[in-house]
């Protein structure tokens, strides 16, 4: 035999040596990774699990706190016919009605009169008037209903309203 064949032949040989010797080892180590797998994602789920049971008990505990307080901002539009007079009545309503629901830091900007987007009861404009305060976390529920019944005379001067906690 020639040299070149011997070497052809030592180098297959070597080649299948290896290959035989890198399966017998992955087929040892497969048991041993799948078991590694099978913790860490155990290890991982069960974090999971944690994170959400403390997220769920942080959400009860503030649920339960009777002191938490939520900052509101109220926006409504009044009819632009009122008086001054007519104004101050109904937004001396809607403070008294706030200072009931134990609202707070009570602010109100009178922003004038305003060209509205669309034409909301024949009125192209209307007065708007931002009232920020805090109060507990059902008092945004509360203000909603209040300005959405129909009080006497309510019902004609407020053209729209919204709240939103900040």
């Amino acid at each position: 035999m020639s040299a070149i064949a011997q070497l052809a032949q030592a180098a297959c040989a070597g080649r299948t040596s290896s290959a035989a010797a890198s399966r017998k080892a992955s087929s040892l180590a497969a048991p041993r990774l799948a078991a590694a797998r099978r913790t860490a994602f155990t290890a991982a789920g069960s974090s999971k699990v944690a994170q959400r049971s403390s997220v769920v008990k942080a959400a009860a505990a503030e649920a339960a706190a009777p002191t938490a307080q939520c900052t509101y901002e109220t926006m409504i539009v009044l009819r632009p016919t009122m008086a001054d007079e007519e104004r101050d009545q109904e937004l001396a309503k809607f403070q008294a009605f706030l200072q009931k629901q134990g609202a707070s830091q009570l602010s109100d900007m009178v922003r004038g009169r305003q060209r509205l987007a669309y034409p909301i009861k024949r009125f192209t404009e209307g007065i708007y008037v931002l009232y920020t305060y805090t109060a507990a976390p059902t008092a945004g529920q509360a203000v909603q209903k209040y300005l959405s019944t129909p009080q006497a005379g309510a019902e004609l001067n407020i053209l729209r309203h919204m709240t939103f906690r900040v």
